[in-house]
């Protein structure tokens, strides 16, 4: 089943760590709005039906729009797609835009499922990563939501800061398990290029990366959810109660989808194209039903390539017995003879599946690219 993806693309100001594509144009939300409704109507024949099992309004920060522009978004698709009875309907939220009456609301538009960008639930490291909340309102938002009738509550939460003090992460965890949630993503602090942090590494205003404090947390984090009743289902990907975000887990096993906003992303299992990463631009050229993005048809090597990295990252691993059924006998070869290259310690086989141990899953962009037919795909698709 396909699923549909839609950026918001607006925040009030950017994180240290984002690389997503926002903006602080709130002055330019209204021309957003009617562009994205045109891009809708634009892009009614590229799924291969107009079933669908997710919606995911994504960002940038959703909640920054009031009910009303989301009730107008969702009826938009609903007047050209259905979703399923059983779908799932996703919202991305800020803590501090959380308040009773709005998460009632969400619901009444049949929003039934809403992720949490708490990241910390510690004040000094939350001014550190440019967070407009509070700890006390990371908690509290989760508590309304649930009191609001939402039951599949998911909150990020990020790792391998080395700002902060020892056994902050520790207490972080246990917080977090602590919560009524359903689902836990957590990610390590990474320096995506021309980020503030990446800004601030480069001119030695802040030290580099510590990969040894993220391998340590990443195994405390895996310790911690054992403990506390959640399922690893996905490397960064928690789950209790087999609330698995099934919009993400689509992503991960190829499914088609498409892509609504500026810098959205789309694909058809084929090919993938992606919107223009500038508001304005987008605007202007939706208006006149230009594409203003790019695109890429990807070759049998592409797909296969795209399978190793996406499934590694899976619980279930990558399956030898597909990949030949779905590219080729050369394809189980290639990823059988390149497996030698990978440390034994990192992987384990399970039938015809090769599945990532604990340590494995810290490595595991290094030791998909060891699988590739090439490693051109790196840089492209992480």
């Amino acid at each position: 089943m396909s699923g549909i993806y839609i950026h918001i693309p607006f925040c009030r100001r950017k994180c240290i760590y984002c690389a997503f594509y926002s903006v602080a144009l709130l002055s330019r939300k209204q021309d957003y709005l009617d562009a994205l409704r045109y891009e809708i109507e634009q892009t009614l024949n590229y799924l291969p039906s107009r079933n669908i099992n997710t919606v995911y309004l994504g960002g940038g920060t959703p909640t920054l729009l009031s009910i009303n522009e989301i009730e107008g978004i969702l009826t938009k698709i609903r007047r050209h797609y259905t979703l399923k009875p059983d779908g799932e309907f996703t919202i991305e939220a800020n803590p501090e835009q959380l308040h009773k009456t709005y998460l009632k609301d969400l619901l009444s538009l049949g929003i039934n499922r809403i992720s949490i960008g708490v990241q910390s639930f510690n004040d000094e490291t939350l001014r550190f990563l440019g967070r407009k909340h509070n700890a006390e309102e990371a908690e509290a938002a989760v508590h309304l939501a649930a009191a609001a009738g939402f039951d599949n509550i998911s909150i990020d939460m990020i790792y391998g800061i080395s700002q902060r003090q020892t056994g902050e992460w520790e207490a972080d965890l246990q917080k977090a398990c602590s919560l009524p949630i359903q689902h836990l993503s957590c990610y390590a602090l990474t320096k995506e290029e021309n980020t503030m942090l990446w800004r601030k590494i480069h001119r030695h205003e802040l030290p580099d990366m510590d990969e040894d404090l993220a391998n340590r947390e990443f195994h405390q984090l895996l310790q911690c959810c054992r403990e506390n009743g959640f399922e690893q289902y996905e490397i960064s990907n928690f789950a209790r109660n087999g609330k698995v975000s099934r919009h993400n887990s689509a992503y991960w096993t190829g499914e088609p989808y498409l892509g609504l906003g500026p810098s959205a992303h789309s694909f058809d299992r084929k090919s993938r194209k992606w919107n223009v990463s500038d508001l304005s631009q987008y605007i202007d050229d939706i208006a006149t039903g230009h594409f203003s993005g790019d695109s890429e048809t990807l070759s049998l090597d592409d797909q296969y390539n795209e399978c190793v990295m996406l499934g590694l990252r899976t619980a279930k691993g990558i399956n030898l017995a597909q990949i030949t059924e779905l590219y080729g006998e050369k394809y189980r070869l290639q990823a059988e003879t390149q497996l030698r290259q990978v440390n034994p310690e990192h992987y384990r086989r399970k039938e015809d599946c090769i599945i990532l141990t604990d340590e494995g899953e810290f490595f595991a962009d290094g030791i998909a690219e060891a699988l590739f037919v090439s490693s051109l795909l790196t840089a492209r698709h992480t």
